[in-house]
């Protein structure tokens, strides 16, 4: 069963990210330059379903998880990147509706399932990315809720922007 993953990333400021990079930074990590921050979806398809390409092509007209006024997709290419990110999820994140939404309103024929989560990149000065090592630090001290949330800290995809 293939599983694709899409990045929703705001093209205008992101207040959120802009808000995290401030209260890391007081916790005690001076060296934070940037944050950037994507919401994931990972939909889960039969074999022989829907090309990941035919499943962007029907997001950008989901408008609940897509703005074209304000929201860049990407999807997932192979892992070439060097940039860490952290994945935060909710562990009770119910999201059989948005799949029966996407299934039945926006032609995302077959579609078995979809996860959601936040992935969070942090760079610090002179844009170099912060390390697996920092990155747990910021989800256990602020990005993750320990009683709602699982994170895991990942090689972050290359991510390819839909045409």
């Amino acid at each position: 069963m293939p599983v694709y993953e899409f990045g929703v990333e705001l093209t205008v400021g992101d207040n959120t990210a802009f808000t995290v990079r401030g209260a890391l930074r007081g916790l005690g990590y001076v060296d934070l330059d940037r944050v950037e921050r994507s919401e994931l979806l990972r939909l889960k398809l039969p074999e022989g379903g829907l090309s990941i390409d035919a499943c962007g092509a029907a997001l950008t007209h989901a408008e609940v998880v897509f703005n074209p006024n304000k929201h860049r997709l990407s999807h997932s290419g192979p892992d070439e990147t060097i940039v860490y990110e952290a994945v935060v999820a909710d562990v009770d994140d119910d999201s059989t509706a948005l799949a029966e939404m996407l299934r039945d309103r926006f032609g995302i024929d077959g579609l078995e399932g979809v996860e959601r989560a936040i992935a969070w990149r942090l760079f610090e000065n002179g844009g170099k990315s912060a390390g697996a090592e920092r990155l747990e630090w910021a989800c256990t001290s602020l990005l993750a809720n320990k009683f709602s949330q699982s994170f895991t800290v990942r090689r972050s995809p290359t991510r390819i922007t839909g045409k």
